[in-house]
């Protein structure tokens, strides 16, 4: 695609953007949507199901609802008699589901004597215009693509302001660590922060342009995106790149925006966020009551010491990219404890087995409640799973209805580090196919694990036997790296992160097993492997 036509095309997101900033949303107009939003879930639900799947043709639901000898009509009168929840419970029963693997990694749906197969696209919602796309960093597949829409944005802005009003950090200066496009968490918080009133300050990238080799149209777009909101009198912050290994530059900054406004406020991945406050201990920096809103990885509590150690508090935010936001902390929680959307998303859980790891686990089930949400789910598994409970809170959450809770949260199917995350699959094949004939030895002779030491911090080390004998350690990661950009946009992020951040490491030890296995991906505590 041309420069010209790059151009033509994302007027209209111009257009969009001017409409999204014509206005600001209150505290008070928040808390009266969702609670409307609540109120009618089960209603917009069906609303959803009847235009996005049953009057939409080529929805590939409807090949698993009519092989499952469902209409509309069946649909509504379960929702209506029995609620949501219950609903989806017996679809998922009656095979109206799609597992993991069917969704992102395009395995075949036998369900009886019928066979299906879709393409991610097939999922897009129908009901949204296609301005502009955005990828994940790659935590579930190669990369989700799902459509930058406005509307999705303001339904996702009545979250935000309450996260920051139940944390206390309404009136404190905001910062942003986030990577820029073709990610869209950085651009989504600072927009989001704009709609609201509250415009960050500073938005730090952990990458810059050169290190994702992002392609012109996403160099573009994010131009259009910030000098238009510019135009538009919303001033969005230019990103600065401010690689992991000088997160004191960031706590700099955060000391001194405590000193003279009196707090500050970041948004981050974990794990950069264990690095700013360390940074702080190191570099004797106060930071004392800043507020970390962190996403991206499992906040543990080894990693939530690390940052509470320093007298600052931090809240996670689960999301999930087809979806949206799912849920929010508050400082009544536990480690990783989030207040469940029900108004915007329904989660139930399929017991499953995971054959890597021996174990069988909760996995969630998730379902798109709105007419706005990126793709359209329903009974969808995403790679998660945690435990699920009803439980009342004294924050604003809790005092509208968000009882729900959702802690423990981990993956099955993936691999984090320092905030990027890459598919299991992906990594198996550099490890068992191109490590093996690069450098000597079996599938079984290498390994990555992953640790949290007993600072919280993340390191990923690429195990190799011993008896694969003499190998050159920097050639081994510069391979690996090399691989992980072959694999594109997610491949391409996550390794200008770790090469940058001296997030790898190579460990001359026999690979770790469990119960007799070796499982190529590993994931312990660091205390654990000595």
């Amino acid at each position: 695609m041309s420069f010209v036509s790059d151009m033509v095309k994302y007027l209209p997101l111009a257009f969009d953007l001017r409409g999204f900033l014509s206005s600001t949303i209150t505290l008070e107009e928040s808390k009266q949507v969702l609670t409307a939003r609540i109120n009618n879930r089960g209603e917009n639900f069906l609303s959803l199901v009847n235009k996005g799947i049953f009057r939409y043709p080529n929805s590939p639901y409807l090949k698993l609802f009519h092989s499952a000898g469902y209409e509309f009509g069946d649909v509504a009168s379960l929702v209506r008699s029995d609620g949501i929840e219950a609903t989806l419970q017996k679809l998922l029963a009656d095979g109206v589901y799609l597992s993991y693997e069917e969704f992102k990694r395009g395995k075949e749906v036998v369900r009886g004597s019928s066979h299906f197969q879709f393409e991610e696209c097939a999922f897009d919602n129908p009901l949204l215009s296609v301005r502009y796309q955005t990828r994940s960093s790659g935590s579930r597949s190669a990369g989700t693509k799902t459509t930058f829409d406005f509307k999705h944005m303001l339904d996702s802005s009545y979250y935000r302001i309450i996260l920051l009003e139940v944390n206390n950090a309404l009136d404190v200066p905001v910062g942003i660590w986030k990577p820029i496009l073709p990610a869209g968490s950085g651009i989504s918080i600072a927009l989001l922060q704009c709609k609201i009133g509250k415009p960050a300050n500073r938005w730090f990238s952990p990458v810059g342009e050169g290190h994702v080799q992002a392609l012109p149209q996403h160099q573009l777009a994010l131009r259009y995106l910030i000098y238009g909101s510019r135009l538009w009198g919303a001033k969005i912050p230019w990103p600065e790149y401010v690689g992991l290994e000088e997160a004191v530059k960031v706590t700099r900054w955060i000391a001194d925006t405590k000193k003279q406004h009196g707090g500050c406020c970041l948004y981050s991945s974990v794990s950069p966020a264990v690095k700013v406050c360390q940074a702080a201990m190191d570099n004797g920096l106060d930071i004392r009551g800043t507020h970390f809103i962190v996403s991206g990885e499992p906040l543990t509590p080894a990693k939530r010491r690390q940052i509470e150690v320093t007298d600052a508090t931090v809240v996670p935010r689960y999301s999930y990219s087809e979806v949206g936001g799912i849920g929010h902390g508050c400082p009544g929680g536990g480690t990783d404890d989030v207040h469940l959307f029900h108004d915007s998303v329904a989660v139930i859980q399929r017991r499953r087995y995971i054959e890597a790891a021996g174990v069988d686990v909760d996995a969630f089930v998730c379902t798109t409640l709105l007419p706005t949400a990126p793709k359209i789910m329903l009974n969808v598994e995403n790679d998660d799973y945690g435990i699920m409970e009803t439980r009342k809170c004294d924050c604003t959450y809790g005092q509208l209805g968000f009882n729900t809770h959702i802690r423990n949260i981990r993956s099955f199917a993936k691999l984090t580090g320092v905030g990027m995350t890459i598919i299991g699959t992906d990594m198996v094949r550099i490890l068992e196919e191109v490590l093996p004939a690069e450098y000597g030895g079996s599938a079984a002779d290498y390994q990555l694990l992953e640790e949290e030491d007993r600072l919280g911090q993340t390191h990923l080390s690429i195990i190799i036997s011993p008896s694969v004998g003499t190998v050159d350690e920097g050639e081994v990661i510069a391979t690996l790296l090399d691989e992980l950009r072959h694999i594109r946009h997610p491949g391409k992020l996550t390794a200008g992160v770790w090469s940058q951040a001296n997030t790898l490491q190579v460990k001359r030890v026999y690979p770790f097993s469990k119960m007799g296995k070796v499982l190529t991906l590993h994931l312990m505590k660091k205390e654990d492997a000595t």
